[in-house]
């Protein structure tokens, strides 16, 4: 009865997580779906700037993810005053994070001087990028607001605000993108100025919203400065987090670079199936998520046993609906492929890459819930190392093995 208890708590809570990063991974695919009616170069363009400029934002974005599990254990020790303290040293921490996002203009030129995309792919690229950065700001106050709900157990805030966003980005990209309403037609620069607009809109809803719904139970009239031993301290968590976070994307976005070599069609088919895989890792990441939020509660509580349940929990759930979606993947490859290009080559190529998917989500979901259920103990220095390790040692070096040495595209 405990089991089936945690079990539906588990469920509860990611479910609005999962609709959430639909959303999420939505507002990229708008973006992916615009400039497949533009051009392929600015498909393959997108989908390397997207990636990189992922790669830089979740290093920001996934430390403000550490509030999660300190709101989460004062949460269940039911001291919420505590929990809205976190709250302002983690908004309180995303001022100081801000200015760094004046030096990555620097590290994107640097990462394609490195990585050597194709010429045109990385010029278009930039210019989407330098447009993104006006979100940066934006995309850490969402964050931070993500993690305090996440932690005291509102999941269905943020996915609101989500679908809000992705609705304004897609009326934003008819817009911009293609020049409606008296605009200029600005291509992928329009699709990078309409996920602006839709970052800013979303974080001023999170802002009030919350401060309406939290300001009296949890504190949020007093502001509360974090010391400098404050900062360290969530720093210790958080940076973990956000370097986790970074590097795994880091290692994807490496991967699309090298791709980038193969041809502008290489790098389309793999943009398209990492949007399409995205949508089946959804569950995944939900189930991680919550489950970190319900372990960080439960100890909070001084439940230790409840919260490894909740562990074993979501790993079988997670791997449940991976094999669902693996097999959508292999039944329906060529069809899913269509939605986003008719050039039969890219499809033929995205068909071959969501059979390899389809297996090999299913090791990725125990992994994706289990580094939750850890991150949510606090104990993120381990995830740190494990992925640090397995993506740069292995996966880097194997994807430039296998597509340029071994010249198997």
């Amino acid at each position: 009865m405990i089991k089936i208890n945690l079990q539906r708590q588990l469920i509860q809570l990611a479910t609005p997580i999962v609709l959430s990063n639909l959303a999420f991974t939505l507002l990229g695919a708008v973006d992916t779906l615009s400039m497949g009616h533009v051009s392929t170069l600015a498909l393959g363009a997108v989908g390397l700037g997207s990636m990189t400029f992922l790669t830089a934002s979740l290093f920001l974005k996934s430390t403000l993810a550490g509030a999660t599990p300190f709101v989460s254990r004062q949460q269940g020790a039911g001291d919420y005053k505590k929990a809205g303290k976190y709250l302002q040293y983690f908004l309180c921490l995303t001022l100081l994070l801000i200015p760094l996002i004046l030096l990555l203009p620097s590290v994107f030129r640097l990462f394609f001087w490195f990585t050597k995309p194709d010429p045109k792919v990385a010029a278009a690229a930039m210019d989407y990028l330098s447009v993104r950065l006006f979100e940066l700001p934006a995309t850490l106050l969402v964050a931070a607001f993500t993690a305090f709900l996440l932690g005291v157990g509102n999941s269905v805030l943020p996915m609101f605000l989500n679908w809000l966003a992705v609705l304004i980005n897609i009326g934003a990209n008819w817009i911009l993108v293609f020049g409606k309403l008296g605009f200029p037609k600005l291509g992928l620069v329009g699709a990078a100025w309409g996920t602006v607009f839709a970052m800013w809109v979303q974080a001023l809803g999170f802002a009030l919203l919350v401060w309406a719904g939290y300001k009296e139970r949890y504190n949020l009239n007093r502001w509360h400065c974090p010391k400098w031993q404050d900062l360290l301290r969530i720093s210790k968590v958080g940076l973990p987090l956000g370097l986790t976070d970074s590097v795994e994307v880091g290692a994807f976005t490496t991967f699309f670079a090298i791709i980038s070599r193969l041809g502008s069609e290489a790098l389309a088919a793999s943009q398209i199936v990492n949007q399409i895989a995205a949508l089946a890792f959804m569950p995944g990441f939900a189930l991680g998520a919550a489950t970190g939020s319900l372990v960080g509660r439960y100890l909070g509580a001084g439940q230790e046993k409840q919260a490894e349940h909740i562990g074993w929990i979501g790993a079988l759930l997670g791997v449940g609906i991976m094999t669902v979606a693996g097999l959508i993947f292999v039944l329906f490859s060529k069809p899913l492929a269509q939605l986003f290009t008719q050039q039969k080559d890219v499809i033929a190529s995205c068909i071959a890459l969501l059979r390899l998917i389809a297996v090999y989500q299913l090791f990725d979901a125990v992994n994706i819930v289990l580094r939750g259920a850890l991150n949510g103990a606090g104990d993120t220095r381990f995830t740190m190392t494990v992925t640090l390790t397995l993506a740069w040692g292995l996966f880097v070096p194997g994807s430039y093995l296998g597509a340029i040495i071994l010249k198997l595209g």
